[in-house]
C-alpha cells in the first residue's frame, strides 16, 4: 500500500513540475510571508504560487510549514503558551 501512495506522489510530483521551482532553502526564507499572508486572510496561495506548489511536493516542508501557521494561528488569538508551559510540555519538567 505505502508504494502506491509513494508512486501517485512521484506521478502527481511530475505533472506539476513547473519551469520555475524553489528550493527548501527558499521556501524557508517566504514562509513566515506566506502564513502571515495566509493569517491576516490575504490569498497567500495565489500571490506566492512557488511556496504552494513547494509545500504540495515536499512532505517535510509540509510538516513545517503546518507547525508554523499553528504557533501564528494560536499567537493571532493570544492563545500561545508561556516558554515556561511549553518547556514543561515538552520536557515533562515542572
Amino acid at each position: 500500500m505505502m508504494e502506491r501512495e509513494m508512486f501517485k506522489r512521484w506521478i502527481h510530483n511530475i505533472f506539476t513540475t513547473q519551469d520555475e521551482e524553489i528550493d527548501c532553502g527558499q521556501l524557508f526564507e517566504a514562509l513566515s510571508q506566506f502564513v502571515d499572508m495566509e493569517v491576516s486572510g490575504k490569498e497567500a496561495a495565489r500571490l506566492l504560487p512557488h511556496v504552494r506548489q513547494h509545500l504540495e511536493q515536499c512532505p517535510e516542508c509540509a510538516e513545517l510549514y503546518q507547525a508554523l501557521l499553528e504557533i501564528v494561528r494560536l499567537e493571532a488569538e493570544d492563545r500561545l503558551p508561556e516558554v515556561d508551559e511549553l518547556m514543561e510540555a515538552i520536557l515533562g519538567r515542572d
